[in-house]
């Protein structure tokens, strides 16, 4: 027992260093902290229960339960705070509850002499029973280090319980061991918590260490030398240590987390500049390619991500990689596999499992740290993604740097999609302009070829000649094949609008592969179709759409005529209110892709293509609302990608009883 007044000192110091966690525990909420305030205020506790002159009867006997319990439980508590991580909530709940509450009740029973020694050993038996069951389970070691922590705590408490015995039941002599054990060993794992030569960290593992040896000597001088005293400033040393150690430790994070946000603000502003130089140069015409090399270069440099990988949609609807810097060659195939045709939403669907880093971003679950940025264009259309991997540093969730990368997504999404437009509009309005050409021309020579086809049917009624005659026939044969030439240049620069029209994909495709189904087979072509199922009807004419299948159809028949690989692939999905038909083949791809669509351009021998069926189907898809685009593969092949409108369901018509219609 200490007197009140050589108590009061440290009494004060606990009371204002409680008052002091408690409120930096309330600005800066945090698991350890709250438990560092619970072990002080039960310091603090046993302070005033230790100086309260009261010695006998049951009040006496209280108190000393108190004096030890709270100091026992502020060791275990002080060991839970610095042995667990952060993270490790309901493990910290388990241990403290485990070891503390033998603990606490040994101090009390102890004190009443409830249950004789039998109770008392049994209590501290189950103490370091729970502390060896703990370590056994819980420590992140190997085997031999864990059995022999087991060992070393059996051997303590069984010579803790002998010590009590020895005492006559005594709760100090065997509660110096749990003592010595949860202060001792606060040190080591307070500087394994922080692992840094600073004087905060070494004042607090150093005083751990200290605070846990008063124990000990404080039993052996009991023991050997009851003569000598040590005054009880000495003793609070330790404790002085460990909290003017802690107190500097909390200074030092801050002030270093203080200095590493001012970095990072540095670094975050110089990413973001060099982004934007990016995206400025974009919007001024440069070419994309070099510059998603450049943003990739400019994210590694800048970023704390080591990798970057930025991957563009092309005009087949595939994803290509248009910039990488970090990533190694093999590294960047698996990318490449990752963002096949059509792969954002599976991406989406495979990374729904992971953390999320912001509500744009998705981290891949079987990647490393693999983090998947979408780039998403005003109108909601997926232009490309962007792969960053590798942080240099740890970062929560939602940081100001995975926001500034997902609004550079979004603007490099956004000019990607301008660039498109202006692309489709320059050619959009090029086309327009030859279909009013050609429209005119088309016009024009109606009249007169009419007039031929008539005439030559006049003229073969009325020659008997044979040899005439076919002269006549010939000339109405050709008259007709100009015919046929000028109705597909009608077709071509027709603009008008048409009704509401719905179609099925799967008929219509069966009808044209019958049409070629000669051709195919004789030419050995492997044709393959895969078409989604329950595909909604389209927004085109049967005869359009079959005409446009036919078209395409057969310009990969004759792409792959002459090729060592002879196969056709057909594919459909739907997306966004919109039918996607795909045709690939494996020919020689096109020899000029700007002029595909211009009529009368053919790379096809004379005699075996006029060069109007890409630019046919071009006007059907365009008076449709649909888009066509076309695009070499890699090594070898093309891509005609068409997508047309879904139908849109006519309302329904419904008379009244007075006959009035209804929609």
């Amino acid at each position: 027992m200490t007197s009140l007044p050589d108590a009061l000192p440290i009494i004060l110091v606990l009371a204002v260093l409680v008052g002091a966690f408690v409120s930096l525990e309330r600005r800066a909420p945090s698991t350890r902290l709250r438990l560092w305030t619970y072990a002080w205020a039960l310091c603090f506790v046993h302070f005033i229960a230790n100086a309260i002159p009261i010695e006998a009867g049951v009040t006496g006997k209280i108190l000393n339960g108190f004096d030890l319990g709270a100091l026992e439980l502020s060791g275990v508590v002080f060991l839970s705070s610095t042995m667990l991580g952060a993270g490790s909530r309901r493990k910290q709940a388990i241990f403290v509850t485990l070891i503390g509450a033998p603990l606490v009740a040994h101090a009390f029973v102890g004190r009443f002499g409830w249950g004789g020694s039998a109770a008392v050993d049994g209590l501290m038996a189950a103490a370091f029973l729970s502390a060896i069951v703990f370590s056994l389970f819980t420590l992140n070691s190997g085997v031999p280090l864990r059995a022999g922590v087991a060992i070393a705590l059996a051997g303590i408490g069984a010579f803790a319980i002998h010590e009590q015995r020895l005492s006559g039941g005594d709760p100090w002599f065997a509660g110096t061991f749990p003592l010595m054990l949860t202060y001792g060993l606060s040190g080591v794992f307070y500087w394994r918590l922080y692992r840094r030569r600073s004087l905060g960290v070494m004042l607090a593992s150093g005083g751990f260490l200290g605070w846990g040896a008063v124990y000990p000597i404080g039993l052996i001088m009991t023991v050997y030398s009851t003569k000598l005293q040590v005054r009880l400033d000495l003793w609070n040393v330790p404790r002085i240590l460990v909290a003017l150690g802690m107190v500097l430790t909390l200074l030092e994070e801050n002030s270093t987390a203080i200095e590493s946000a001012h970095t990072r603000t540095q670094a975050e502003n110089l990413l973001l500049q060099r982004l934007s130089q990016i995206t400025s140069r974009l919007l001024g015409g440069h070419d994309p390619a070099t510059l998603c090399g450049e943003a990739a270069s400019a994210i590694t440099e800048a970023s704390s991500y080591r990798c970057a990988a930025l991957f563009l949609l092309g005009e087949d609807r595939r994803f290509y990689l248009a910039g990488l810097s970090g990533f190694t060659a093999q590294e960047a195939e698996i990318l490449q596999s990752y963002s096949s045709s059509y792969a954002i939403e599976s991406l989406k669907s495979r990374s729904a499992r992971g953390p999320r880093p912001s509500n744009q971003s998705f981290r891949m679950t079987e990647e490393r740290d693999l983090t998947l940025i979408p780039m998403v264009s005003w109108r909601g259309a997926h232009v490309g993604c962007l792969y960053v991997s590798d942080s240099r540093d740890a970062r929560e969730d939602g940081s100001s740097e995975m926001v500034k990368l997902e609004l550079f997504a979004s603007d490099l999404a956004v000019t990607f999609e301008n660039l498109r437009l202006h692309q489709q509009i320059v050619r959009s309005e090029k086309l327009a302009g030859l279909g009013q050409l050609v429209a005119g021309v088309a016009h024009e020579l109606n009249n007169p070829l009419t007039g031929i086809i008539g005439y030559a049917d006049l003229l073969g009624d009325e020659v008997h000649d044979e040899k005439l005659s076919k002269r006549v026939e010939k000339l109405g044969h050709e008259a007709r094949r100009m015919k046929r030439i000028v109705d597909g240049l009608l077709r071509f620069g027709r603009q008008s609008d048409q009704a509401i029209r719905s179609t099925g994909l799967e008929a219509v495709l069966r009808d044209v592969i019958q049409l070629r189904e000669y051709h195919l087979r004789k030419l050995s072509i492997v044709l393959d179709v895969q078409l989604e199922p329950a595909l909604p009807p389209i927004g085109i004419g049967e005869d359009e759409l079959k005409q446009v299948l036919l078209n395409i159809l057969n310009n990969a028949i004759d792409a792959v005529a002459e090729s060592a690989r002879k196969e056709i692939h057909i594919r459909s999905s739907s997306q966004a209110g919109r039918a996607v038909i795909q045709c690939e083949d494996s020919g020689p791809g096109f020899t000029d892709p700007s002029r595909a669509f211009d009529p009368f351009y053919t790379t096809k021998p004379v005699g075996k293509g006029t060069g109007l069926g890409l630019s046919i189907c071009y006007g059907i898809v365009q008076e449709c609302k649909g888009e066509i685009t076309i695009a070499n593969q890699q090594p070898y092949g093309a891509s005609v990608v068409v997508e047309l409108p879904l139908a849109i369901a006519a309302p329904a018509i419904i008379a009244d009883d007075t006959g009035a219609v209804r929609r």
